[in-house]
């Protein structure tokens, strides 16, 4: 049976609404429509048609389901057909992880890096593991941050996922190290972080694993990051979702790779956005903040 096409929530089209604008804030050209995105976008274009007189260009990742692939695919070129798109969509097949690992489709077609915004839509979550026990999704945004980077391109991502399948080991252990991290440079921080650690919401401890994680990969490729709040709200079927917003600036002053840009202090103390029938209001879901943070602690 064919998948009905998506439809979508008010607290999804506000989210789309806060993406919008987070590039008009960090894309100086957006106004001159000459942007290019790559990524997942919903089999209604959703993002797509809200967004398009800012875009030269959509290119578009679309796997299907395993022996129906082309269903889904047809669906998004007759969607962008109806929409009067087909000539700013460019459809690329295959899972998009492996797109972004192989700079190429299921059918060879090149992906032609850089990009000015890619959006990372997981609605399968983002700790999926491959066959070799990888978190495939994790590794799919380091090589696109890698990508980007061979081409010094300064460039806005957005990340999304469900909270259907969260590895808890990994995230609570890395939280675990941002706590021995922020030791080191004399910040006392034990009771802050076992906060997040017992939090009752899963959304707690993916505000900072996800920026934490990206603010690493993008500082091994000479990118300082800068975080936008974090967003979470509920989907379609009552689905728990995150929304996460960065901007990457390409910055290569230097041969020598530095520490991220963004102190663990900024991650830890920023508030959430919740979105609550397509109103955003922001959060701080009960969660101290890190004080009296001494100067020695550096780029944390």
């Amino acid at each position: 049976m064919r998948r009905a096409p998506q439809r979508f929530t008010k607290n999804k089209d506000a989210v789309r609404k806060l993406q919008l604008e987070t590039i008009m804030k960090y894309t100086l050209s957006a106004k001159h429509g000459k942007l290019r995105y790559f990524g997942l976008p919903s089999s209604a274009l959703g993002d797509v048609q809200e967004w398009q007189e800012y875009f030269c260009e959509f290119v578009a990742v679309e796997r299907g389901e395993a022996g129906r692939e082309w269903e889904l695919q047809h669906d998004l070129e007759l969607a962008a057909f109806r929409a009067g798109l087909s000539d700013k969509i460019t459809l690329l097949r295959g899972d998009i992880d492996l797109v972004i690992a192989k700079r190429k489709d299921a059918y060879g077609n090149k992906v032609r890096f850089p990009f000015d915004v890619v959006t990372l839509d997981y609605s399968g979550g983002l700790f999926y593991r491959d066959r070799l026990d990888q978190l495939a999704r994790l590794a799919a945004v380091s090589n696109l941050i890698r990508n980007q980077a061979e081409k010094q391109a300064s460039f806005v991502l957005f990340i999304s996922c469900n909270l259907d399948q969260v590895d808890h080991g990994e995230v609570q252990n890395t939280i675990a190290n941002i706590r021995t991290e922020l030791g080191r440079y004399g910040v006392v921080a034990q009771n802050v972080i076992d906060e997040y650690l017992k939090h009752g919401r899963d959304e707690a401890r993916l505000k900072i694993y996800v920026p934490y994680f990206v603010n690493l990969e993008a500082a091994k490729h000479h990118y300082n990051c800068e975080t936008e709040r974090v967003i979470f709200y509920e989907g379609n079927r009552k689905t728990r979702m995150m929304a996460f917003r960065f901007h990457l600036q390409f910055d290569a002053r230097t041969q020598c790779l530095r520490s991220p840009r963004e102190r663990l202090s900024q991650l830890l103390n920023k508030p959430l956005i919740e979105v609550i029938g397509g109103i955003p209001s922001p959060t701080s879901l009960g969660l101290p903040k890190l004080v009296s943070v001494p100067d020695g602690e550096g780029r944390k």
